[in-house]
């Protein structure tokens, strides 16, 4: 497992030497000693709330791998995971209120459209397709249900259909009300 302090330190210095680099070349030694230490500090800041962000995403990944009780459907549709895809979705708004302005005002600026470029694909791919595999079992438990409810209409309405009247339906009441429930 790789360090959380480590590993936004490591991206942040990267980051901040690269924005050096353009500067010297473009503007000089002072301006690659501003905007270096400036992307360093600003950059441990980001890249920590990055790694957040990606910790998070593959944590949803490994959860999509485990297999879900379908017995969890009767008490929450969602499983009890809607605490857990509301932080998901609001880590991805962060980086996209963050990286969205950021690259639309620096296109002048080829490293900052790069990286941004670069960390916002990363971030919408890992939202993407962490859920992925998760929302594939949530519909398989989904659909496992519906077809025990379709299979439980069926047999209440068979003797509907054989003698129509109200008798009968008023016999296959609870049986219907079952299948209802399910629904």
């Amino acid at each position: 497992m790789l360090n959380g302090v480590l590993v936004p330190l490591v991206a942040a210095t990267a980051t901040a030497t690269a924005f050096a680099v353009t500067a010297l070349v473009r503007d000089g030694w002072t301006a690659a000693i501003l905007r270096g230490a400036t992307w360093l500090v600003l950059g441990i800041a980001l890249w920590t709330f990055l790694w957040t962000y990606a910790s998070l995403q593959l944590g949803l990944n490994r959860l999509g791998r485990e297999h879900l009780l379908p017995v969890a459907a009767h008490v929450d549709p969602t499983l009890g995971l809607r605490p857990l895809g509301d932080v998901a979705f609001m880590g991805l708004w962060m980086p996209l209120a963050w990286l969205v302005p950021v690259l639309l005002t620096g296109l002048s600026e080829v490293v900052g459209v790069v990286i941004g470029m670069l960390v916002l694909a990363a971030g919408l791919a890992t939202f993407l397709f962490s859920l992925l595999r998760l929302h594939r079992q949530m519909a398989a438990v989904k659909a496992s249900e519906v077809s025990l409810a379709r299979n439980l209409y069926a047999q209440a309405y068979e003797p509907v259909r054989a003698e129509p009247s109200l008798d009968v339906l008023s016999r296959q009441q609870s049986l219907l009300g079952a299948a209802d429930a399910l629904e």
